[in-house]
């Protein structure tokens, strides 16, 4: 959707997060794994994650 953070950039920063459950290797698409980098580095995807347990 651009530049702007939209309910679908959260959406699939879920979606591909469950990709390491089943084990699913995503190595192959390297701007899913820098969508998810940027996703991760946002102060408030580090807090819902850190609130979740997911985030040590």
């Amino acid at each position: 959707m651009g530049q702007q953070f939209t309910v679908a950039d959260a959406y699939l920063f879920t979606v591909v997060g469950w990709s390491r459950l089943v084990r699913l290797d995503i190595s192959a698409l390297p701007r899913l794994g820098e969508f998810m980098a940027r996703m991760r580095a946002r102060p408030a995807v580090q807090a819902a994650l850190r609130a979740e347990g997911l985030l040590n």
